[in-house]
Order: C-alpha cells, then structure tokens, then sequence
C-alpha cells in the first residue's frame, strides 16, 4: 500500500520556512519587551551568577541580562528595520530608472560590500557629534542605497529589454504600466531577497558601530553595546557577551538564509 503525499506549495521553500521562523522568534521576543520583561527595570546585585530566575546573570550595575537582552533586541532590530527601508526606497526607484534609461553594464554589488563604508560613514558622523541613532541610521542607509540600486538595476535591466516588454510598450502601454505588469511580478523574489540581506547586515553594522563606540550608547541598550559593556567581564560572566552576540548572528544568518531560499525558490521557478 503506497499513500500519495501532496505536492509541494509552490514557492515554499524550506530554507524560508527556517530562516524566517527564527527571525520571527528573535522578533517576537524583541519585541514583548515593549510591554515586559522578566525584572523590569529592577536593580539587583551586580555580575550576578546565572540562575532559573536570571538565566545569563545580571549585568555591571545590577540588571538583569534577559531583561537587557530583549530590549537591545528591540533596538537593534529597529536600527536595521529603519535603514534597510530607506536603503530599499530610495535605491530601488534609483535603480530602476538607471535600468529604464541607460543600458545594462556588467557591474555588480553584493551586501557584505556595505561593511567597510559603513563603518567610515559612522565614524564620520560621530566625529560630527551626530545623534548615536542617526549615526547608525546613515551608516546603513547610505551604503544601502547604492547596493540597493546597483542590485536592482542589475536584476531588471535584462527583463525591461525583454521582447515582451519592449512589444508591450510598442503597442502603447506606457513604461510604468509595462513595468509593473510584465517585470516587478518577475522581480519581487529578487527585491525580496535583497531586503533580508540588506537587513543581516545592517544587524552587523549595528553591532560593529556600537561595540566600537560610535553607536548606541548608556543608558540606551543594543546588541553591539551588550557587548561592549560585557568584554571585561568575559572571564567571569561569559554568557553576558556571548549570548547577545548569538542573538545578533543567528538573527544575521537566518535572514541570509531565508534570502537564499527567495533566491533559490525564483531560479527553481
């Protein structure tokens, strides 16, 4: 006796499925900090050992990790939410016109490109004595848009001189029109996927920024500045930076791995 499985959904990729029901996870938790958080924010003893109440211990000044945790979290995860949309709004519409107006060119970008500038960005503008959030805004944002833009231009510019199109537009439909009935459904995966990158690395930049000193600062809780605080620690209390640091990796990975399944799930299509 043979039992017939059900096929497959389309487009429903296994790598997604993971990559983003950990995100959602990560998110989920980030989140709930808005409204609570196992001690509030209660002062207890200082570099306390971890415990079932404090499950990574208390931090310097006597606050409970996982409290800290979750709401650096938040933070970091607003951080990259808002940059990598300015990054996306500003630099696909950029690439897109680049696409429609001039010919395609060989040139190509990759996110982990966005690395080195934004970390001179974001020392430039703390050196301008700049807000710590802004300072980590533009240092994702303006990288952002140019690989946004590059990416995009890349991705659209073979389908926009398609013989489709270009028929489409010759029997009279104007170029947004064509565009959005003939590449942006074909595009959407694409532009998808650099969403999530984009977001990994700004995750990345957040915390390099202000584990260097140039991002979130005290009172303020990140990621980056958990493990700022917690590397003098790291003999006596390893869990205080080692655990922010796998929240912000795991998160990181994760959207890389859920862009890839986008990716893989498009070229599979």
């Amino acid at each position: 006796m043979t039992v017939d499985l059900a096929p497959a959904r389309p487009g429903l990729n296994a790598s997604v499925v993971l990559g983003a029901a950990l995100v959602a996870i990560i998110a989920v938790l980030a989140l709930v900090s808005i409204a609570w958080t196992p001690h509030g924010a209660a002062v207890l003893a200082p570099l306390a050992e971890p415990d079932a109440i404090h499950w990574i211990g208390t931090d310097a000044i006597g606050r409970d990790g996982t409290s800290v945790l979750m709401a650096a979290t938040l933070t970091t995860l607003l951080l990259a939410v808002f940059g990598t949309l300015a990054s996306l709004f500003v630099g696909i519409p950029i690439g897109a016109a680049l696409a429609v107006l001039r010919p395609p060119t060989q040139r190509t970008a990759h996110v982990i490109g966005m690395l080195p500038p934004a970390l001179l960005i974001g020392m430039v503008v703390s050196g301008l004595a700049a807000p710590a959030n802004l300072t980590v805004f533009l240092a994702i944002a303006l990288p952002g848009v140019v690989v946004a833009a590059v990416i995009t231009r890349q991705a659209l510019a073979p389908l926009w001189h398609r013989d489709y199109v270009t028929a489409a537009r010759l029997g009279g439909l104007r170029p947004l029109a064509a565009a959005q009935r003939h590449v942006l459904p074909r595009l959407l995966p694409q532009l998808g996927a650099l969403g999530l990158e984009l977001l990994a690395i700004a995750i990345l930049i957040e915390v390099s920024l202000s584990f260097a000193g140039l991002g979130v600062l005290p009172p303020g809780a990140s990621l980056g500045l958990m493990l700022r605080e917690s590397q003098q620690f790291m003999a006596v209390r390893p869990l205080l930076a080692l655990v922010p640091g796998a929240v912000a990796v795991v998160t990181a990975l994760a959207l890389m791995l859920a862009a890839s399944g986008l990716r893989g799930a498009r070229h599979g299509a």
